[in-house]
């Protein structure tokens, strides 16, 4: 539905994708500015344990494998530690782990 409130896209779509969008959105509905989009962010790749993820290369890691592996507070935590910008998210099974340890540690203290 329009209006667009937010287009999320990868850094490297910022030349063609996110710029075409811009471009299409504005001549389309050229005097209708309430349909032409309200923002966009545009993100970093996410990196595991600083290298870039890869099927092929077996460096991946699926969203239900993180959360079997780490939990999802774990994975909120990590991935809050990782990154939030244009620049690449390392997610760093090391600090997943440490993590959830502090996580519950904390949760302990304060029982």
């Amino acid at each position: 539905r329009y209006p667009v409130d937010l287009r999320a896209s990868g850094k490297d779509l910022i030349q063609n994708h996110l710029t075409y969008y811009i471009y299409n959105h504005c001549a389309i509905w050229e005097k209708e500015e309430d349909k032409w989009p309200k923002g966009i962010r545009a993100n970093g790749h996410l990196m595991l344990n600083s290298a870039k993820m890869s099927k092929s290369e077996g460096n991946f890691l699926t969203l239900s494998e993180s959360l079997d592996k780490f939990s999802a507070d774990g994975m909120r935590l990590t991935l809050a530690d990782a990154g939030d910008s244009v620049e690449d998210a390392n997610f760093v099974e090391s600090t997943a782990d440490a993590a959830i340890l502090r996580l519950y540690t904390f949760i302990e203290w304060v029982k």
